[in-house]
C-alpha cells in the first residue's frame, strides 16, 4: 500500500470508530449504529482492491463508480455527477430543451445497465431516423450509456438546435443488430391531442404527452366529444412518458370533482396534499384509462387518481413508476447529487414512484405477445401500429371497451 492510501484508510477507520463511539455515548440503538458498518466494509474492500487486484487500480475512478452505483441503486432518476459531469450538465441546462434530451425527440429511462426509449416525439430527429419505443440506447457519441448517470445521460442528448450527435441503438425488432444514427438536434415540438368518436357513444382521447397546453386540449376535446353525443370516454395514456406530476394533477382535476387526488411526501419533506376542485371538472361521463409500461410521471399520477378515487378503471399494463420531486445538492469538490427527496402517492397513500400503477383490468400476456410480434415484424414501416391493429386488433383498446361495457 502507498503511504497516501494507508493514511486515507487509517483516517476513514478512525472516523468510523469515532462515529460509533459517539453513537454509543448518546444512547443510539444497535440498528442506528449499524448504519455505519457499511462504511467499514467499503474501507476494507477499497484496501483489498488496492493491495490484491491484478494491477494498480485507478482509485478515483473506482470511487466514482462506487458512488454512482450507490445513488443509482436508489431509483432510476437519482444521480451522482462528478465535477466534470456536473459542469457539463449545468451548461446543457441552457440548451433549447432545458437539458431534457428532447432536442433529439427521445424520452429515455436508464435502469441498471440498460437505457430504454420510452417514447419518441412524432416528427422529431429520432422519429425521422426510425428510432422507436422499446429500442435500447447503447451509446451517445461513442460513450456507453452504461457508465452515464441518468441526469448526465439526458444532458448528453441535449444541445443547441442544429448541432449533431451520434447514437447507437438496438432496435426492438432485433436487439442483436445495433444501428448507429446521426441526429441533428431541433427545438422540440409537442404533439397535439388526438380525439374521435369510436361508435356506440364512446369518445376516444389519445394523449401522447402531458404539458399545460396538452392538458387544456384534453379538456376541450372531452367537451367537444360530449357535445357530439359521447356517453362514455376512453383516455389513452399509452407511451405518455413526458409530463410532470403537476401536469398529472391538473389532468386529474379535469376528471375528478372532489377529494384528495395525490400527495407528496419524503423523509425530510413535509407532506403536501393535492385536492380536486369541482370548478375545474369538465365531465362526469364513465371513463376508462389505458396505460402501458412506458407510461410515466404525470400520466401515472392522473391514472392513480382516477383509479383510486373510483372515477374510472385503469386498463393495460403496469406503469413505469417515475414520479418524484428531485433536489440538486452541490458537493464541496464540484460534484453533485441529484436526489429524489419526495415521492408522489395516490389518494390511497400508495407510492407511485418505483411502484407504478397496477391496472384494474390487465391485458392478457397472450394477446400482448401477438400484438407486439406483429408490431416488431412491421417495425420498419411508419404504419406498424395501425397494421398490427388491423391484423390482430388492439388488445389495449379492447380491454378499455370491456371496462366501459361493464360500467353503469
Amino acid at each position: 500500500m502507498g503511504s497516501r492510501f494507508k493514511f486515507s484508510v487509517i483516517c476513514s477507520s478512525f472516523l468510523i470508530t469515532i462515529l460509533l463511539v459517539v453513537g454509543a455515548v448518546l444512547g443510539k440503538s444497535e440498528e442506528q449504529e449499524g448504519a455505519y458498518r457499511p462504511l467499514a466494509v467499503y474501507t476494507e474492500i477499497l484496501a483489498r482492491i488496492k493491495s490484491d487486484y491484478v494491477e494498480e487500480p485507478d482509485i478515483p475512478k473506482v470511487t466514482q463508480g462506487a458512488l454512482q452505483g450507490l445513488v443509482e441503486y436508489l431509483d432510476p432518476v437519482s444521480s451522482y455527477l462528478s465535477p466534470e459531469q456536473f459542469a457539463e450538465y449545468q451548461e446543457r441546462l441552457e440548451a433549447v430543451d432545458g437539458g431534457s434530451g428532447l432536442a433529439t425527440g427521445m424520452v429515455v429511462r436508464k435502469q441498471g445497465a440498460y437505457t430504454s426509449v420510452l417514447s419518441v416525439l412524432p416528427g422529431s430527429p429520432a422519429d425521422e431516423a426510425g428510432i422507436g419505443a422499446n429500442d435500447l440506447l447503447d451509446a451517445i457519441d461513442n460513450v456507453s450509456t452504461r457508465v452515464m448517470p441518468p441526469a448526465y445521460l439526458l444532458s448528453r442528448l441535449s444541445g443547441p438546435s442544429g448541432s449533431s450527435l451520434t447514437v447507437m441503438v438496438r432496435p426492438a425488432a432485433d436487439y442483436e443488430s445495433p444501428v448507429e444514427h446521426t441526429l441533428v438536434r431541433a427545438e422540440p415540438a409537442l404533439p397535439e391531442i388526438a380525439f374521435r368518436m369510436l361508435g356506440d357513444g364512446i369518445g376516444y382521447v389519445d394523449a401522447d404527452v402531458l404539458a399545460p397546453d396538452q392538458v387544456r386540449q384534453i379538456g376541450e376535446a372531452i367537451q367537444q366529444l360530449e357535445g357530439d353525443g359521447a356517453t362514455k370516454l376512453v383516455l389513452d395514456l399509452r407511451g405518455n412518458a413526458l409530463g410532470t406530476p403537476e401536469d398529472g394533477i391538473a389532468l386529474a382535476n379535469l376528471l375528478v370533482d372532489g377529494g384528495k387526488i395525490a400527495s407528496l411526501k419524503g423523509q425530510s419533506f413535509s407532506e403536501k396534499v393535492f385536492e380536486a376542485t369541482a370548478d375545474t371538472t369538465v365531465t362526469a361521463l364513465p371513463l376508462a384509462v389505458i396505460v402501458d409500461r412506458p407510461t410515466s410521471g404525470g400520466a401515472e399520477v392522473a391514472a392513480a387518481a382516477i383509479q383510486q378515487r373510483k372515477r374510472g378503471e385503469v386498463t393495460g399494463e403496469k406503469t413505469s413508476g417515475i414520479a418524484a420531486l428531485q433536489k440538486t445538492i452541490m458537493l464541496d469538490d464540484g460534484a453533485a447529487l441529484i436526489l429524489s427527496v419526495a415521492k408522489y402517492h395516490g389518494p390511497n397513500g400508495e407510492s407511485i414512484h418505483n411502484e407504478g400503477v397496477e391496472p384494474d383490468l390487465p391485458v392478457s400476456q397472450r394477446n400482448l405477445r401477438r400484438y407486439r410480434e406483429v408490431q416488431r415484424r412491421l417495425f420498419d414501416t411508419p404504419e406498424a401500429r395501425k397494421k398490427a391493429e388491423e391484423e390482430v386488433g388492439d388488445p389495449f383498446l379492447e380491454k378499455a371497451l370491456e371496462a366501459l361495457r361493464d360500467s353503469v
